[in-house]
């Protein structure tokens, strides 16, 4: 017997402990937001289950307060069977007894108090837009409970409004909640009539502070709200609560078009009282662009589709005045839902790829619009793969790496080998923006080989904008991949018949050259580069041969490097070489070795042409990014015309006719004129003289198939 009293006083006190430390609640309570209303508190707060945010309304009443629990209670009650747009939305709620109190715990939607809303910095300067949108809310749920229900509030003030993360304003207080027509029995009193004493009398109408039940029940039944309502709008427009009934006077604060009505919700005769219902329906201080566009997405359903496309293709002219944070929390939020169940046409994925421009939350946006983004990338309307492509520059800044490389990057990996064209060009251009933000192993592995076979890709515009990426997206890849594959992906598409993709794989050797040694250069570079100095297009002829001339001054860098070594290692007789006999030899000039100079250059300090003009073609670094977006729509079109080739510039002309001489002219002969400076003859494997003038092509190193190296292997 002894030992099943301990278990019992053990269990007993394991139940108190639980309740004590609140272990057994299936959320986790976090910050006190402050005082709620009366004894409510409200508090931020997690479910244990799924970690979920809500919002916890408090309250803690000695276990001998018979009148301070019936009116909790009530509220728990009332709550549970609550669903209106105007009322907090109830989760659960819980009732924790102890040896002196009771403790009452209500879970409801995420909410903040009005007067922390007020306080936030996107609300200074109280935008009336909001503030319309807000009192409109309140004001149709008075209505809500006064006309269809036939309730009293009682309640309502400064304080018991909440507002919820899309700016919805809602009662969220139900302590008074009381029948209108059992406020007269006396026998069977309503929470009202218990709790008034403990409402603020400024919030009170002169018939409830008179306890004349009868009159009350004999008024309307908007009649005692209708007063709360008065002293809530001057709350309002104040912007704290008020302390005294004389402030209900003060008309200063109270828009000019609110006076009137506001003037009569507060007549000290019940029956002249102004219906909420009327307020809103008359009043057009509440007929703002925000009312009217939340109206519409709430009906949408409803509307033509005529009606529904218009409106969605003037919404963000529409919105253009209202504050960001509105449309962020507000506009989108009831676009996605207005378009969650039903088809989305163009222009409403248009209107909301608009609206997320205006998202900064990153959290929110992953959460709630990244969802909706990603079932559109899985779409099979070409349109809206468009459309979203296009877009991408407004939402990936809100797009974290892991959430790029786990969700957004595989579903846009088909988008490469999409059949149409203008997909697949899209889907280059949006990879500029993502690979910043990608992991180099992924960028390696996964993205290069979909860029090495869209180097083939029939459409010229396409195998141009993905040379441009490559160049682009080369300082995220690492140095190693960097040497081992650029070179061979650029010198690839310098055979292309295409003008546009040759002179886009020149741009991209000449930004991406810190990448290549001298070895690279001479091997690689310079055999494939050097015909392109005569190619018929005269921009892709100026361009490369710039390009060779940064590379003849690499490999001049190196021979000169080498020339110290060698000069540096060989013995003392050797250095000085013996002086040609005059006349003979290879005409070297005397002068020239004399002065320290150069021999193959002597006469003139001529490094290399200067062209005296700059490329007008294609930049890398220009406000369209580099891409070729004019090859593709061409190609769309249908377009048959070849491009016009540019024709030098006049002054280029001149300049390479005055380097090379007229055609034809005879050699001066003289004692002022220059001589001639013939490097010294090879000598031939069969002992035959060279011819001058001849070149031999170096072979290719490869085949197009293995340009890139071992990416593709």
């Amino acid at each position: 017997q002894e030992q099943r009293t301990r278990r019992r006083a053990g269990t007993m006190f394991a139940k108190l402990t639980s309740l004590v430390t609140g272990s057994s609640l299936p959320f986790t309570l976090g910050d006190d937001k402050g005082t709620a209303w009366n004894w409510w508190t409200l508090h931020d707060a997690k479910m244990k289950a799924d970690g979920a945010k809500v919002s916890v309304f408090r309250a803690i009443i000695p276990n001998t307060d018979e009148v301070k629990l019936g009116l909790a209670r009530n509220s728990l009650k009332r709550l549970r069977g609550m669903k209106h747009p105007s009322i907090v939305s109830f989760k659960d709620s819980h009732e924790m007894p102890d040896r002196s109190n009771v403790t009452f715990y209500i879970v409801t939607e995420p909410v903040v108090t009005l007067a922390a809303f007020l306080d936030m910095d996107e609300m200074r300067g109280n935008p009336s837009e909001v503030l319309a949108w807000g009192l409109r809310a309140v004001v149709s749920g008075v209505s809500f409970l006064t006309n269809e229900c036939k309730l009293v509030y009682g309640s309502l003030c400064f304080g018991s409004v909440f507002v919820s993360h899309t700016l919805d304003w809602k009662l969220g207080i139900f302590d008074l909640l009381s029948d209108h027509a059992g406020l007269a029995k006396a026998l069977d009193p309503q929470p009202f009539a218990q709790g008034f004493p403990f409402v603020s009398g400024q919030y009170l109408p002169g018939e409830v502070h008179k306890k004349e039940w009868q009159a009350v029940a004999d008024a309307p039944a908007w009649a005692v709200d209708a007063w709360g309502l008065g002293c809530f709008i001057q709350e309002l427009f104040k912007g704290a609560p008020m302390e005294a009934v004389a402030e209900l006077r003060n008309l200063g604060a109270i828009p000019r078009g609110l006076q009137g009505d506001y003037q009569k919700l507060l007549s000290s005769q019940p029956q002249k009282r102004l219906n909420p219902q009327q307020l809103l329906q008359r009043n057009s201080f509440f007929r703002t662009k925000l009312n009217d566009i939340v109206e519409f997405l709430d009906n949408l359903i409803l509307k033509e589709e005529v009606e529904r496309n218009r409106f969605f293709r003037s919404l963000k002219t529409s919105l253009r005045s209202l504050p960001a944070f509105l449309i962020q929390r507000k506009i989108l939020p009831a676009c996605l839902a207005a378009v969650e169940f039903g088809n989305v046409s163009t222009a409403a994925l248009q209107a909301i790829l608009d609206l997320v421009e205006c998202v900064a939350d990153e959290t929110y946006f992953e959460q709630d619009v990244l969802p909706f983004l990603l079932k559109l990338l899985g779409s099979t309307d070409v349109t809206v793969r468009l459309m979203l492509l296009s877009s991408a520059a407004k939402f990936i800044r809100l797009l974290s790496g892991k959430m790029i490389e786990s969700k957004f990057y595989p579903g846009l990996q088909p988008y490469f080998k999409d059949a149409d064209p203008r997909i697949r060009d899209q889907t280059i251009k949006c990879m500029s923006l993502l690979a910043p933000k990608m992991n180099q192993k992924t960028l390696n592995s996964s993205l290069l080989p979909h860029l090495a076979q869209l180097q083939r890709d029939p459409e010229a515009a396409i195998r141009t904008n993905t040379t441009v990426l490559i160049s682009k997206i080369s300082q995220y890849l690492g140095e190693a991949s960097c040497k081992r594959i650029l070179l061979n992906a650029f010198t690839r598409v310098l055979n292309d018949p295409a003008p546009s993709v040759r002179n886009a794989g020149i741009l991209a050797i000449k930004e991406t050259s810190q990448y290549y040694g001298e070895e690279d250069i001479s091997r690689k570079l310079v055999p494939t580069l050097a015909p392109l100095v005569t190619d018929a297009d005269p921009g892709i002829s100026i361009s490369s041969f710039q390009c060779l001339e940064k590379s003849f001054q690499v490999l001049r860098a190196y021979a000169e490097r080498r020339e110290k070594e060698l000069a540096s290692v060989a013995p003392p007789q050797a250095q000085a070489r013996p002086s040609e006999p005059s006349g003979g030899g290879f005409g070297v000039d005397e002068a020239a070795a004399a002065s320290g100079g150069d021999p193959w250059t002597a006469g003139g300090d001529n490094d290399g042409l200067d062209l005296g003009m700059d490329l007008g073609g294609m930049d890398l670094g220009g406000d369209d990014g580099g891409w070729d977006d004019g090859g593709l729509d061409e190609m769309l079109q249908g377009s048959g015309g070849g491009v016009e080739e540019p024709s030098l510039d006049d002054g280029v002309s001149q300049h390479l006719g005055g380097l090379m001489g007229p055609a034809g002219a005879e050699e001066k002969v003289g004692p002022g004129a220059r001589r001639k400076h013939l490097a010294p003859p090879r000598k031939t494997g069969k002992g035959k003289p060279m011819k001058l003038g001849a070149t031999k092509r170096a072979p290719k190193s490869g085949g197009d198939d293995d340009a890139w190296g071992d990416l593709l292997a």
